[in-house]
């Protein structure tokens, strides 16, 4: 049967089509129970899914229980997380998948998860349409970009007098439709704007535009690599222009990148630092993982929990591990996992952070 179903599952993704994956269709696992993480492992984007992946290890490692970590290596991208989704679906023994990480990755994949009943909660795909994708499998650990968006576009209106913004995607879905809540929420006072699709290296067509606007806020909805790039040639150009970006940027790999360039950036987050979270725990972290917790790795640490909870109470095949995610809740260390009925968590904020002496600094939530 699983044969017939790879055969089908292969076809189906070069025809670009959904395939059908039926929880009938699977044995109860034979061997040992696994959490899978899904996200950017390699690539330019592998820094957030590490320090996500890490958190998943971290809270199987606390738990004591004998569970195996499924890596699912999807780059951030959808063309990757397309053909590998089917065989994680047909993985009997995976009852539980922290991720997809990127919200264009989770729009391939969820419709699978969701034919093969395998419960999800992303740590960090915010784009606001991934439950009409994934149905009551999806859950969500953070605020989406209906809550992020207006919050950024909030924030450089408090830090910037009389902001006059230059707004910039990178073409993804999950920077398009940040941007275009930024943008609502701004109104007029975006000057300007442009789209620099992800691997773009030189930026002076959209510097010449930005300057050209006389803005005196940049606000990229992009990620680290590219944002590092764009702020870079930024400051040698010699703008002074503010400079602002989402959750996508907020890695240490971005002051890495983009050095002294990066000082004073504003950015955002629906996530919590695990340092705020937990000082200690952030040092046991550290200790056992042989490097600090970066972004999302408090919500990849706490949607681990959960399903790890589920298993302890147990409940050892999707269907029931998805009733208990679904009917249950669990106190984390970012906040409370409650789930409404399109899997989305309510109760928190989107916090702001800024760049200071070469570090990422948690300023708190934003009004």
């Amino acid at each position: 049967m699983k044969k017939v179903i790879s055969i089908l599952s292969a076809a189906a993704v070069a025809l670009g089509l959904t395939v059908a994956v039926t929880p009938s269709a699977f044995a109860a696992c034979g061997g040992k129970l696994k959490i899978a993480y899904q996200g950017p492992l390699t690539g330019d984007y592998a820094a957030i899914g590490l320090n996500e992946l890490r958190g998943v290890q971290f809270a199987v490692k606390k738990s004591g229980l004998d569970i195996e970590v499924k890596e699912v290596d999807d780059q951030g991208n959808p063309a990757v997380a397309g053909p590998i989704a089917p065989s994680v679906a047909q993985d009997d023994c995976i009852i539980g998948l922290v991720g997809p990480a990127f919200s264009g990755a989770s729009k391939v994949s969820l419709p699978i998860y969701k034919s093969a009943g395998l419960p999800i909660i992303t740590p960090s795909a915010t784009n606001p349409d991934l439950f009409s994708m994934g149905g009551d499998i999806f859950h969500r650990a953070v605020l989406t970009d209906d809550f992020q968006g207006p919050a950024l576009a909030r924030l450089v209106m408090s830090k910037v007098k009389n902001a006059s913004v230059f707004l910039i995607d990178d073409a993804s879905d999950y920077s398009v439709g940040l941007a275009k809540l930024v943008n609502y929420t701004l109104g007029s006072r975006v000057v300007g704007k442009d789209t620099t699709p992800q691997g773009t290296t030189d930026f002076a067509s959209t510097i010449a535009m930005i300057k050209k606007s006389k803005a005196n806020a940049v606000i990229y909805t992009g990620y680290f690599a590219e944002a590092a790039t764009l702020v870079k040639q930024l400051r040698d150009s010699g703008s002074k222009a503010t400079f602002a970006a989402g959750d996508g940027v907020v890695d240490a790999q971005f002051i890495k990148l983009a050095r002294k360039a990066a000082e004073g950036a504003l950015l955002t987050a629906p996530a919590v630092p695990f340092d705020a979270a937990s000082p200690k725990l952030a040092a046991e972290f550290k200790k056992v993982m042989g490097t600090e917790p970066g972004i999302y790795s408090t919500e990849s640490y706490d949607a681990a929990n959960f399903f790890l909870a589920a298993i302890a109470k147990g409940n050892k095949d999707r269907a029931s591990v998805l009733n208990y995610i679904n009917k249950n809740s669990f106190k984390g260390l970012s906040k409370t996992l409650r789930f409404d009925n399109k899997g989305e968590v309510a109760g928190v904020d989107v916090n702001g952070f800024t760049v200071k002496n070469g570090k990422i600094v948690l300023s708190g939530p934003i009004r």
